[in-house]
């Protein structure tokens, strides 16, 4: 429990005499149980965040980028440096290319991938929380409540925000601890390990551009607590930190080069709090963000979740759970104002840090499509647990008003945090649970897996299909097609623009026999015993009716001398090609476009060809 001596600043302490060139915090040995403490609390919450992934699966963004990852051979430029609607993240389509090339749609390596990246971002806070609070016992309570409370849930949970958010706070904490280090210490090694962590933080999201800014606030605000001769002190601060921020300014500029020249877009505009325009405005979205998602959060809330498939989990906190949230930080927040020296602009930088979420929420991803309640997710909300142990851990080393509480005052404080601390845990573990039982339900995971064994049972080609909007909506095309959704997963036919054996998919993922209801008709050509009579440069068949724009299913029925391939375009679209055999057969192909003829052009040195009446349409269960 945190005492007087925990909370107190040592007299050897380098905070109250300026940088030096001696390393003190790092000549003080660490004391072994509280070490020992840090990995237990770090190993425990990763095992429980990796319990609640694992009962997710591949969910939306997953698949994308799953499937983004297994059309490429190799790691190259094409794909690490593509556009992910907006991001630029070289890291997490790293780490998308080994799970899709290792083991496809195998959950189980994104489960060690999320597992590592939390061990990861646990030790990074920890080692924020040590730097902050000098190895005391005291750290254990920020560090305890940053990984129990559920702001950090859902990014911790779902592999492609994992594979953002998890680098992020881990790049945003090292920095923090290396900044501080480096104002303490000027020891270049400190100012490489700062810059570095907000390079690899932009290898995985651009939010990491928050990583220097977090920074430097935490290290004003552990100067305006700590330092008693603060103009001799920011001045050594100054000579000790500013070659470090002329190299971050360095780095992001030129990131905002690369971020430009590969993705040059920041997505949709401001709309503003009195518009009438389409989508929520951003009163809305602050409202969202505070009263319903980070607020009760603080108290372990919100309890209770909300799903509407084929969207992820939000916060649909009960009235008590909000109060809950004010009364925890109202009753922190007092305590610090009260009890501690010059901590309100520190509480007042935790305050305003969601909006800057808000802000890139606005910027990034507003529009017509996008409600309020995406801040809900707590998704973009993760790295606000960083600021807020942060925080904490530089209200628990200011200055007492009073000076030294009396030892009997200071046990009833380390009681009075204990229980705070436990009735967090409890009610953190309470939505820790009910979000696992929502994020549980994964229609992915319901109609992929049928699927795959269904498909491991067939020979014949698949015709390419839309998977049910319950998986992936329309938006996301091409990437909510089969053939991309199952790309690289080993011991499935092919799916492409023909088969000989048409089948359709229902939304459980069991195969059933289909044919072609038509909705145009190809009719019985001229030649008796032939049809319509392909010439060598392609013939165009009329049709009995217009086509609209969209993908139809032709069956053809064709008479070939010999093995080749035939080329099929609507007027209007691209054309597929199909293989034909000598002899009299059939083969049903898939194009998309418009008009009110086709085109059938012999390839692959094909001669004669005869093409007979066959319907245009959709395919339906036999």
């Amino acid at each position: 429990m945190p005492s007087d001596a925990d909370t107190q600043p040592r007299a050897h302490d380098p905070a109250h005499t300026g940088p030096q060139r001696r390393d003190p915090g790092e000549a003080a040995r660490p004391a072994p149980r509280v070490v020992a403490a840090c990995v237990v609390i770090i190993v425990a919450f990763t095992a429980l965040r990796t319990w609640v992934a694992a009962a997710g699966w591949f969910y939306w963004d997953d698949l994308i980028l799953h499937g983004r990852a297994a059309a490429h051979r190799l790691p190259d430029p094409g794909l690490l440096l593509s556009d992910h609607d907006g991001h630029l993240m070289p890291g997490g389509m790293a780490l998308a290319w080994v799970a899709a090339h290792t083991a496809p749609l195998d959950f189980r390596v994104p489960l060690v991938q999320i597992a590592v990246l939390q061990l990861l971002a646990g030790a990074a806070l920890a080692r924020m929380l040590w730097v902050l609070l000098r190895g005391r016992p005291v750290l254990l309570v920020p560090l305890i409540l940053a990984l129990a409370i559920p702001l950090g849930l859902p990014a911790a949970t779902w592999w492609a925000s994992a594979v953002n958010s998890l680098p992020l706070t881990a790049a945003m904490a090292w920095s923090v601890a290396s900044t501080i280090r480096l104002a303490e210490t000027g020891r270049r090694r400190h100012a490489m390990g700062a810059v570095l962590a907000t390079a690899v933080g932009l290898l995985f999201v651009e939010k990491a551009v928050l990583v220097p800014m977090v920074a430097a606030a935490v290290l004003g605000c552990w100067w305006w607590t700590r330092l008693s001769d603060r103009d001799r002190a920011r001045t050594a601060v100054w000579r000790s930190t500013r070659w470090m921020w002329a190299a971050q300014a360095a780095l992001l500029v030129g990131w905002a080069a690369v971020f430009a020249s590969t993705v040059g877009r920041a997505g949709g505009g401001l709309v503003p709090s009195d518009s009438d325009g389409p989508g929520p405005g951003l009163w809305a979205l602050i409202d969202k963000t505070y009263r319903l998602a980070v607020g009760p959060t603080l108290a372990g809330g919100p309890w209770r979740w909300e799903r509407w498939h084929p969207g992820p989990p939000m916060t649909d906190p009960p009235g008590l759970a909000v109060v809950a949230g004010i009364l925890v930080c109202g009753s922190v927040l007092a305590w610090s104002l009260l009890t501690r020296e010059r901590t309100g602009p520190a509480w007042a930088f935790a305050a305003l840090y969601p909006l800057a979420s808000v802000l890139m929420v606005a910027v990034g991803r507003f529009g017509p499509d996008t409600a309020a309640e995406i801040m809900q997710t707590l998704r973009y909300h993760a790295d606000t647990t960083i600021v807020l142990a942060a925080v904490l851990a530089v209200a628990l080393a200011a200055p007492r008003r009073d000076g030294p509480l009396p030892r009997a005052a200071a046990r009833w404080e380390g009681w009075a945090v204990a229980g705070l601390v436990v009735v967090v845990v409890v009610s953190s573990s309470y939505s820790t649970a009910t979000y696992r039982e929502v994020w549980a339900e994964q229609p992915s995971r319901d109609y992929l897996l049928p699927l795959i064994d269904a498909l491991r049972a067939r020979d014949a080609p698949m015709l390419q299909a839309d998977v049910p909007p319950e998986v992936l909506l329309p938006v996301t095309a091409p990437a909510h097609r089969l053939g991309s959704v199952l790309a690289g997963v080993p011991g499935l036919p092919p799916v492409g623009s023909w088969t000989t054996d048409p089948v359709v998919v229902d939304a459980t993922g069991r195969l059933h026999p289909a044919d072609v209801v038509p909705g145009r008709t190809l009719g019985q050509g001229p030649e008796p015993g032939c049809g319509h009579r392909i010439d060598a440069g392609g013939t165009r068949i009329e049709l009995d009716g217009p086509l609209l724009g969209r993908d139809w299913v032709l069956r053809v029925n064709y008479l070939a001398e010999r093995d080749g391939t035939v080329g099929v375009r609507l007027d209007e679209g691209d054309g597929v090609e199909a293989p034909v055999t000598a002899g009299l057969a059939t083969v049903f192909v898939r194009v998309e476009g418009s008009g009110t003829g086709v085109t059938f052009t012999p390839e692959g040195g094909l001669g004669e060809l005869c093409i007979g009446s066959g319907p245009v349409g959709v395919l339906v269960p036999r």
